[in-house]
């Protein structure tokens, strides 16, 4: 079974799941903050003043983590399969990694730890890591359907 030159290419387009988008995050983080600030002040008021540097800790660790997160805000993973090639195309925070490769010569590689799953396309002595956005679960899918339609090109 060959691909048709006429057929669409296959995408598959990655990105995070966020519940909560960059400004939600710091209406969160100012509510936190006043609350817990307002918590210890009280605190602080009644005679238990050690707990003020405790909840600016707990503010400050939480403005931490929001900002690691927003790092991580434009990640993607977009992979291309069309006419015996493939493209992957992935952004990790700031870092970003592209590969074109021939389909003929490209190899998926699953990697089964118990229900631990990677996966990865090997290419030139180079592999690229793949579906770090998905479930394992998720990662076996792709992994079936890739070897499927590379397998396809390649002939």
């Amino acid at each position: 079974m060959t691909a048709r030159a006429d057929s669409p290419p296959f995408v598959h387009h990655s990105v995070p799941n966020r519940s909560l988008d960059a400004s939600g995050r710091r209406v969160f983080l100012a509510l936190m903050a006043v609350t817990a600030m307002g918590v210890s002040a009280f605190a602080a008021a009644v005679g238990a003043w050690p707990v003020m540097p405790f909840a600016g800790l707990e503010v400050a660790l939480l403005a931490v983590a929001f900002h690691v997160i927003g790092l991580h805000d434009g990640d993607f993973e977009r992979l291309e399969i069309d006419a015996g090639e493939v493209k992957v195309e992935s952004r990790d925070a700031r870092s970003l990694t592209r590969l074109t490769a021939n389909g003929a010569w490209a190899r998926v590689v699953v990697e089964d730890r118990g229900e631990r799953c990677t996966l990865g396309l090997a290419y030139a002595g180079r592999t690229v890591p793949l579906g770090r956005l998905l479930t394992d679960e998720g990662r076996r899918e792709l992994a079936r359907r890739l070897r499927a339609r590379i397998a396809v090109t390649a002939r």
